[in-house]
């Protein structure tokens, strides 16, 4: 089964390679608008989906069952909760935050999407919106599909088993044969979406790399090819993520986790020290009033809350496919590394604290950007609208020596933050298709990274990235949406035979 399912998948991602290579304005003229018709007919109803699955964690964090373990009563906690929290952290979306850590903050303030009747200040309701897009439901999302492979149940115990919880969903009576085809199409679109959801990625990464150090270069009087510096930031990327896989979980991803969390509250505390604490301040306090206001209020209605309802397809529902895509393979990761840990930590671990981290992320450089964007004539928005890579290195070019700094630290920030993410995507595939000790499958699955990567890079369109991330992403939203209802029929069914075996007195 292994090398079939290997072959097709791979026949797949590098038949879509060559077409993106070969072909870029057709893959731009079909693909990108079919995802984007496919969002906006999908996207408010996932988008409730989501609410509901937040709010079920919450409940669940918060009951009897919260004391359950990850991975059985008897699992035991192999990484420490530093460690953890820095793997999940990384993993889940790293590299995005340094990608939109002043661009979304600043653009959705000066153009503004929410009504402005409801949300009056533009720089709490852009922060609002950023954490809508980058907050509590994009780790719900994680957690869900960690719980679910976890092994929390008797009967889904089997943490690397993406089909478990489908199979568990179906009639009993299924065939062996049968079985064994459900779960060979689940691979297949599982690997599809996570090959594809982090290219897109290590794509906008490779782009924000490729300027910013053209950028630095030139500041030195250094001029190179923009598209061989890009090329070459994109080798490097691959290096690091295939010799961090190379060194496995606890030597590769764990020490590679920790030291970008390290390095990101390093810059945080290099801008707190720099700019002016009082917007700082201002923009996390306001901006988190502002965020739980729009997740109660707007998450049963959230396009009347809009000035264009289109907005949430081209934004909002966008990143929420985009951490479907994703999904499959942080919650094979985190099921992995959070074995022997009781659901409420788990839960307030995977949901909370990432989004806590994010919030003072965002405050930190949106917040201190917007505010140094009023008092020069630097005008963020206007260049971030045009090339969303730049709006951290003009922020930056405004701190004088310390923003020299830090401008080369976010590079190395993000290159291994991107890195971590591509490894533990190289990971979860290989582990798929059966063949995690096989040096030929890492080979291949890294060359077809790189190859996709290097071609969405040279046509240099940040939407389009987007997009491709995207396209595993809605067709598994079938597969996730059958998964939970196995989980529900099986956590349900223990909890039944366990208050039938163990009555009230």
């Amino acid at each position: 089964m292994k090398n079939s399912l290997e072959r097709k998948a791979l026949v797949v991602c590098v038949a879509i390679a060559a077409i993106t290579a070969l072909w870029p304005q057709g893959l731009k003229t079909l693909i990108q608008p079919a995802i984007q018709t496919a969002i906006a007919y999908l996207g408010s109803g996932f988008f409730l989906f989501v609410n509901a699955l937040l709010l079920a964690l919450l409940m669940l964090c918060f009951s009897p069952l919260a004391g359950k373990k990850m991975g059985g009563a008897d699992a035991q906690k192999e990484f420490s909760t530093f460690g953890w929290l820095a793997m999940l952290f990384a993993a889940g979306m790293g590299s995005g935050l340094v990608f939109w850590g002043v661009a979304e903050p600043v653009l959705h303030s000066h153009q503004m999407p929410l009504k402005h009747s409801m949300y009056p200040e533009p720089v709490a309701a852009s922060m609002a919106l950023t954490m809508l897009n980058w907050g509590f439901h994009a780790w719900a999302l994680y957690a869900v599909f960690g719980l679910m492979l976890g092994g929390v149940t008797r009967a889904i115990k089997n943490a690397d088993d993406l089909s478990a919880p489908v199979l568990h969903a179906l009639p009993g009576s299924l065939g062996v044969k049968h079985k064994v085809r459900i779960k060979r199409v689940i691979y297949f679109v599982a690997i599809i979406a996570i090959f594809f959801g982090v290219v897109g990625t290590i794509a906008n990464a490779s782009m924000l790399l490729k300027n910013g150090v053209t950028i630095k270069l030139e500041h030195y009087g250094l001029s190179l090819n923009a598209h061989w510096v890009g090329a070459l930031m994109l080798l490097a990327i691959t290096a690091l993520y295939v010799t961090s896989a190379r060194f496995g979980l606890r030597r590769g991803i764990q020490v590679l986790s920790k030291f970008n969390v390290y390095l990101a509250f390093i810059m945080m505390a290099l801008v707190i020290l720099t700019v002016p604490l009082t917007p700082i301040l201002s923009t996390l306090w306001n901006g988190l009033k502002e965020y739980l206001l729009l997740v109660v209020s707007g998450a049963w209605q959230f396009d009347s809350q809009l000035k264009d309802a289109d907005w949430a397809s081209t934004w909002t529902y966008n990143y929420y496919f985009w951490w479907l895509a994703w999904g499959p393979f942080v919650g094979l990761f985190l099921a992995r590394i959070s074995r022997g840990r009781p659901l409420w930590q788990y839960i307030l671990g995977v949901t909370i604290i990432p989004t806590m981290v994010s919030l003072v992320w965002f405050s930190v450089l949106g917040g201190s950007a917007l505010a140094l964007d009023s008092q020069t004539q630097a005008d963020l928005a206007a260049v971030i609208s045009a090339d969303y890579t730049q709006g951290v290195f003009i922020f930056f070019s405004q701190l004088g020596g310390v923003g020299e700094l830090l401008a080369w630290l976010s590079l190395l920030l993000l290159m291994v933050f991107v890195a971590t993410s591509a490894d533990s995507a190289l990971l979860v595939i290989r582990q798929l298709c059966e063949s995690v000790h096989s040096r030929a499958s890492l080979i291949l699955w890294s060359s077809a990274m790189a190859v996709i990567s290097l071609a969405l890079l040279l046509i240099a369109d940040e939407p389009l990235n987007r997009n491709i991330a995207v396209i595993g992403g809605i067709p598994f939203l079938l597969i996730f949406i059958v998964q939970l209802v196995g989980f529900i029929r099986a956590f349900t069914q223990e909890l039944l035979d366990d208050s039938q075996q163990h009555p009230p007195e």
